[in-house]
């Protein structure tokens, strides 16, 4: 029953996701252009681009993954996530899931997301293990085995310490007495925990009669989670039974929900590192093929001096100055040197080309007869014929950025420790490459993959903007 609610929770998200991508974001941002006064229709020739693009399949296969992937990752917290989505114990309800989420989506809000353990019937001032709180939900007997733990560990515990108290009697030459009563704080200490193992007798009964219910995740990890209390120590090998399934890094951190949260940040970082580069890229680059003359003589001078600047040290110095901020702080930090230091000047040139050539065409010299500002102009009648390059290079900017991104934090230079990261990954795997190869190739395959299917992306674009309708890339 457990695997078959999974499986209706994974075609769930499947399902949520193909709509989101391809159905509510479509006529989110074409309703928003029209209230904008855009007329949001696209042309006979864009229409037939894209017709082009579809009947690329291995592209458009591509392109849907990465799609559905990307939105797939927003709602993350949902379903990869050691808090519930909902529990209830008595009239106490709480949403721990959906609360995180919140947190994600609002950075500034902060809704309570903890599960604190005494709120569901435990004697612990801590957090509650939500897993094993399923799984005593799901059967109300494993609870007789950690009772029988607990008791088990205070006749050990005692046994332990009184052979302790006997061996030091002996070294000072006298005869310990095993009927005299233990000191108080160890009294106290076996105490404290058979009130727990009574309160655990009194849940046991709670749950049978359905007092408590709890809805997990499908993949109930966290990417911060450590599971110290697997057998062994860090990090663990995949594929073992009662184990993760893709085992676990140095700090016994799950690695499924690390790959699927560094998708999410690395993705992310390269999208807004790409548009924001092209934004500022196409706006130098128009200009300077638009006005010409001095201006871009000067604005091209300008960019070969700032281009000669070696991205990767400078990045380096930078970042070990800023020193330990958060992560959502250092991301911001990194967008943005990366973008300043390069991410606008190659798409420059290309732009400045596309807008030399169409700015001596005639519907240009029609406009500036009839008294239309030029930057009208330059944004309403050349932007739009000059797409073709933009669109087409888009795909392979966000391969660069995301390997820049991995590069950094594989240096150890990127985002702060303890963020889920695919270059994190490489580096624990080359440091452990002999015992624990796997830290290494199951981020290098999933890191490959994206970047396939990017690529894939980048070609089927290409291709179908080409003027040769049958032109390959090469």
């Amino acid at each position: 029953m457990t695997f078959v609610l999974k499986l209706a929770q994974l075609a769930l998200v499947f399902t949520v996701s193909y709509l989101v991508a391809f159905k509510v974001i479509p006529k989110f941002f074409t309703g928003l252009g029209r209230v904008l006064g855009f007329a949001m229709k696209p042309t006979p020739l864009t229409e037939k681009r894209i017709l082009r693009f579809k009947q690329i399949k291995r592209g458009y296969a591509c392109f849907v993954l990465v799609t559905m992937a990307s939105v797939m990752s927003l709602g993350l917290e949902l379903f990869v996530n050691n808090k519930p989505i909902y529990i209830q114990y008595g009239e106490k309800v709480q949403f721990a899931a959906i609360a995180n989420w919140a947190n994600f989506l609002i950075p500034f809000a902060r809704f309570n997301d903890r599960v604190a353990a005494n709120d569901y019937g435990i004697d612990d001032a801590g957090d509650l293990d939500c897993r094993e709180y399923a799984a005593w939900i799901g059967n109300p007997d494993v609870l007789d085995t950690k009772i029988a733990e607990m008791e088990e560990g205070i006749a050990k515990d005692e046994a332990r310490f009184r052979k302790v108290l006997a061996e030091q009697a002996k070294n000072r030459g006298l005869l310990y007495d095993p009927t005299q009563p233990l000191p108080e704080s160890k009294l106290e200490e076996y105490e404290g925990i058979r009130k727990k193992a009574e309160r655990l007798r009194v849940l046991r009964t709670e749950l049978e009669s359905g007092k408590a219910s709890i809805l997990m995740p499908p993949f109930p990890y966290s990417p911060r989670e450590q599971l110290l209390d697997l057998p062994g120590a860090p990090p663990h090998k995949p594929f073992q039974k009662d184990f993760p399934i893709l085992g676990t890094d140095e700090q016994g951190r799950e690695i499924v929900s690390q790959l699927l949260y560094g998708f999410r940040i690395c993705f992310a970082f390269a999208l807004f590192v790409a548009f924001t580069g092209y934004a500022v890229g196409v706006l130098v680059g128009g200009a300077m093929g638009y006005f010409g003359g001095w201006f871009d003589i000067f604005a091209q001078r300008l960019i070969e001096i700032w281009s000669s600047i070696p991205f990767l040290f400078t990045m380096i110095i930078i970042s070990s100055v800023i020193g330990p901020v958060s992560s959502s702080v250092k991301f911001a930090i990194l967008a943005f040197m990366l973008v300043g230091l390069g991410g606008w000047t190659g798409i420059t040139y290309t732009v400045r080309g596309e807008f030399y050539r169409e700015r001596s065409r005639d519907y240009v010299q029609a406009a500036r007869a009839l008294g239309v500002k030029d930057l009208k102009i330059m944004v309403r009648h050349i932007l739009p014929n000059s797409l073709v390059p933009i669109v087409t290079f888009f795909p392979f900017a966000v391969v660069g950025y995301m390997s820049a991104l991995v590069s950094l934090d594989f240096l150890g230079y990127g985002l702060p420790p303890g963020t889920p990261s695919w270059g994190a990954l490489l580096r624990q795997g080359s440091e452990n490459i002999v015992n624990y190869p796997h830290l290494v190739y199951i981020p290098v395959l999933a890191f490959a993959g994206t970047l396939f299917c990017v690529v894939m992306v980048g070609e089927a674009v290409r291709e179908a903007f080409d003027p040769k309708k049958y032109a390959r890339l090469r």
